[in-house]
C-alpha cells in the first residue's frame, strides 16, 4: 500500500475557492483604490499646471 509523502493537510475545494475569491476581491479593491488615487494625483497635477500658467500669464500682462 502506498503512503502519502506530503505533510500538508488536505483542504476541501470549497474552502480553497472561498480563499481565492477573497484574495481576488481584496486585490481588485486595492487596484481600484490605487487607480482612484492615481487619477486624483493627475488631477492635482493638471490643476497646478493650470494655476502656474495663469500666474505666468498674469505676470506677463503686468509687465506690458
Amino acid at each position: 500500500m502506498l503512503s502519502a509523502k506530503t505533510r500538508f493537510q488536505q483542504v476541501s475545494l470549497e474552502i480553497v475557492r472561498k480563499i481565492v475569491e477573497e484574495q481576488i476581491r481584496r486585490e481588485t479593491e486595492t487596484e481600484q483604490a490605487q487607480g482612484a488615487k492615481k487619477l486624483t494625483l493627475e488631477e492635482n497635477f493638471l490643476l497646478e499646471q493650470g494655476r502656474s500658467m495663469a500666474r505666468s500669464h498674469k505676470f506677463s500682462q503686468e509687465e506690458q
